[in-house]
């Protein structure tokens, strides 16, 4: 699947024009492959078909003259008045010699009240993917308008009012039984998220040569099965522990030992050859029954059941001979817990991956990320997210993907944008659109198991986007199966790690 942002596409577009196309030509058959997509999916003959289109170069008017060529009774609702360009203008002046009306929204209200009375189909050629930002108060209305009609509505190329790019929706945008996009997939068709809005999703062909293409490297990657057990090889028997990577776990306190044994286990579960648990020697003690295979470092603790400072060099021994360092779940929010973490992004060469009470002590000194020594994955959800970037909730919840991207720029970090639809970010708006996952993940450990996933694949020499995006996909296929055996509701976090040994399998690794 190829995933062109709306700047890209434009950009292959006007490449196209090299290669014997036209601005009309485009229109015409990008219109003409959205009517037989429309035909394929309903039968339009003798049905009352009415399709809304706005002022850019609106392959709704193209669309208009073959589905009424097909036998549909036809409607143009002009949304903003004339088109703006040329060539839609002339498109337009096609169907006025067709018998299909052309009405201006709000010049006939009685008309077009009685015309949505009788409509089968909608379509919805107002904004393409040129929407950004929030529906204006007379769109929102025209959104209103469709969505309330009650019958089955197609979108062009992404539905009116949803951000091509980020999948951020307006809350009156358009729900589209159907959206017919243009040679490649947008951002939010591919996002789970946007699902709801886009419905079925067509990737329609308008003759695009793949010279037009070359030099357009797509931001975006859609991760599933395939993507993922490409990076995964299987193994060698010329191979001993030592060949797939040290982990080394800072994790654990008197109050979250289980976030120390669910990060752990994950990781071991996920293919590293040594894990090493890096706790109090409450912790150790306390979780030896539960980890026999794992190496323990039982370290000095404070009076209140937390990791001591007084184990920082222990730790960067540790750390040096690892190959990847996990920091962070259940280490506490103390000012010991916070000089660790501080001391270990300053000082550690290895992947680094910190996760929850890490990502917490960053969030009260993040500039000390521009002093990091190797590379950093962070796993926030949305509220951690809120403290790394010191935005709030409000403004986060309709679109984390932009301010995910803009801390993965600034501080050169890859970001797991943790949520119901988990998105990765890497410096230079690189994006991983994740495919698994349900609701039952939703639980307390939930978070501990991705993370010590993550610092296992990154151990094993994984690049931070691949372990982070090829986590974020085990992770979810896990709790996909775990669901299916537990339900979502009583599935459990360590489930998920129960479940990880058959979806290796069933993958033949």
């Amino acid at each position: 699947m190829r995933i062109l942002t709306s700047e890209q596409m434009k950009t292959v577009e006007r490449n196209s024009l090299n290669y014997s196309m036209s601005c009309e030509r485009l229109m015409e058959n990008a219109g003409s492959a959205a009517a037989a997509a429309i035909r394929r999916a309903a039968d339009v003959e003798g049905r009352y078909v009415t399709i809304f289109c706005g002022r850019g170069n609106n392959d709704g008017f193209v669309a208009a003259r073959r589905l009424s060529e097909a036998g549909a009774n036809v409607a143009v609702v002009l949304t903003d008045g004339d088109p703006k360009t040329p060539e839609a203008a002339e498109m337009l002046r096609r169907i006025g010699v067709m018998d299909i009306a052309v009405v201006g929204y709000g010049d006939d209200p009685e008309y077009l009240t009685e015309r949505l009375a009788s409509t089968d189909l909608l379509v919805d050629a107002i904004y393409g993917t040129g929407f950004h930002g929030e529906l204006d108060g007379r769109h929102r209305d025209v959104c209103r308008l469709i969505n309330g009609v009650g019958v089955r509505v197609f979108a062009l190329d992404i539905p009116s009012g949803v951000n091509a790019d980020t999948g951020e929706a307006d809350p009156c945008a358009v729900r589209a039984g159907m959206t017919v996009v243009f040679d490649s997939d947008k951002p939010a068709t591919a996002m789970p998220a946007a699902a709801e809005y886009c419905g079925e999703v067509v990737v329609a062909d308008i003759g695009i040569p793949p010279e037009a293409h070359e030099g357009v490297e797509p931001l975006f990657t859609l991760v599933d099965r395939g993507w993922v057990f490409d990076r995964l090889p299987r193994r060698r028997r010329d191979t001993h522990k030592g060949d797939y990577g040290k982990l080394l776990n800072v994790a654990g306190s008197q109050r979250y030992m289980g976030a120390a044994v669910l990060s752990t286990l994950a990781a071991m579960r996920s293919g590293a050859g040594y894990v090493t648990l890096a706790s109090t020697k409450e912790v150790c003690r306390t979780v030896l029954p539960m980890l026999p295979e794992a190496v323990l470092l039982p370290l000095a603790q404070n009076p209140d059941g937390s990791l001591s400072y007084k184990a920082m060099d222990a730790l960067l021994e540790a750390a040096e001979r690892s190959t990847a360092v996990l920091v962070g779940n259940g280490l506490g929010t103390g000012p010991d817990a916070c000089r660790i973490v501080y001391e270990l992004v300053r000082r550690v060469s290895r992947p680094l991956v910190i996760d929850a009470d890490g990502i917490n002590a960053l969030a009260r000194n993040i500039d000390i990320l521009k002093d990091k020594k190797a590379e950093v994955i962070l796993t926030p959800h949305l509220m951690e997210l809120s403290r790394l970037t010191t935005l709030p909730l409000e403004q986060l919840k309709p679109d984390p993907l932009t301010a995910g991207k803009a801390f993965a720029q600034e501080y050169g970090v890859t970001v797991v944008l943790k949520g119901a639809h988990t998105l990765t970010a890497a410096p230079g708006e690189r994006v991983w659109i994740n495919t698994t996952g349900n609701a039952g993940l939703a639980k307390a450990g939930s978070g501990d198991v991705l993370a010590g996933l993550v610092g296992a694949l990154a151990a094993q020499g994984r690049s931070p986007e691949e372990a982070a995006a090829c986590g974020v996909w085990l992770h979810g296929m896990a709790g996909d199966y775990a669901a299916g055996e537990f339900s979502q509701y009583a599935m459990l976090a360590r489930d998920v790690i129960d479940a990880l040994p058959r979806v290796f399998a069933d993958n033949d690794r």
